[in-house]
């Protein structure tokens, strides 16, 4: 490995002879089984340069200069993709939406379980959500169970719907946590459909494009996992579904993941 060291130590030598902007931060990785030269760009993270091992200094800047005007258009608008997720503060007052709704926290001496209501009052109606005051990580745990248990509840209701409209049946369903760059997953071996627990606080129309995305590989389409079978059954559930995608990744990047403020 120490010889994979060096040989990106003399790449970025090389690359940074080129005089790019300092702040498109360029990161050199040698893959030992790449045979081919390439660029990995990602919405919040360094521009990865892929490198075989056989690969000069020299081959290597000449690859990013030809590229430099792909990479001039293209790391701005990743940039603009970046995540800046949602932090939160266990107060009374702080905003939670789930399913469409925007709930007020209320903290709650009396240690029952974390639930939802309507409070009406003289200038109309609440919707609040009522959480037991303690530590900030139960808090947080009390919020995140109830976004679960209210997100499967409302998968199954939702995808029974499009099961039916597409003729699979025994499809499974959970909620948990999948990380940070996924919003959903299927398994064709469970045939089970995994949701994210932070989609579930993003406006209903995107809620359910993820849903339908995950339910169309339920339909078990021939070839390519995105390609034109997938996107025919998308085109048939939810023919706006390229437009809700869009909606995603912006809404998406502002989504409470759990992240918490310290009190």
């Amino acid at each position: 490995m120490t010889e994979h060291f060096d040989l990106a130590a003399h790449i970025e030598q090389a690359v940074a002879s080129l005089g790019l902007p300092k702040d498109w931060d360029l990161r050199v990785e040698i893959g030992p089984r790449r045979s081919t030269l390439g660029l990995e760009l990602k919405p919040g993270e360094p521009v990865r340069v892929l490198a075989p091992p056989h690969a000069t200094p020299e081959q290597v800047a000449n690859f990013v200069r030809v590229r430099r005007s792909w990479l001039a258009k293209n790391i701005p608008e990743a940039r603009q993709l970046a995540p800046d997720f949602a932090v939160k503060e266990f107060v009374d007052g702080e905003e939670f939406a789930l399913l469409g709704r925007t709930y007020q926290l209320r903290l709650t001496e009396d240690g029952t379980p974390a639930r939802t209501e309507r409070v009406v009052h003289d200038l109309g109606a609440t919707d609040v959500l009522y959480i037991p005051h303690t530590r900030l990580e139960a808090s947080r745990n009390a919020v995140i169970t109830l976004y679960r248990d209210r997100g499967l509840t409302w998968a199954k209701e939702h995808g029974e719907r499009y099961e039916r409209r597409g003729g699979i049946q025994g499809v499974r369903y959970e909620v948990r946590s999948l990380g940070r760059r996924r919003w959903g997953a299927y398994s064709p071996a469970k045939h089970l459909v995994s949701l994210h627990w932070p989609v579930f606080g993003l406006p209903l129309e995107l809620i359910e494009y993820v849903l339908v995305h995950e339910l169309a590989h339920a339909t078990r389409p021939s070839g390519q996992p995105h390609g034109p079978a997938w996107q025919h059954q998308m085109n048939l559930w939810m023919p706006d579904w390229r437009q809700r995608k869009e909606a995603l990744a912006q809404a998406g990047r502002r989504a409470w993941m759990g992240d918490c403020q310290p009190t």
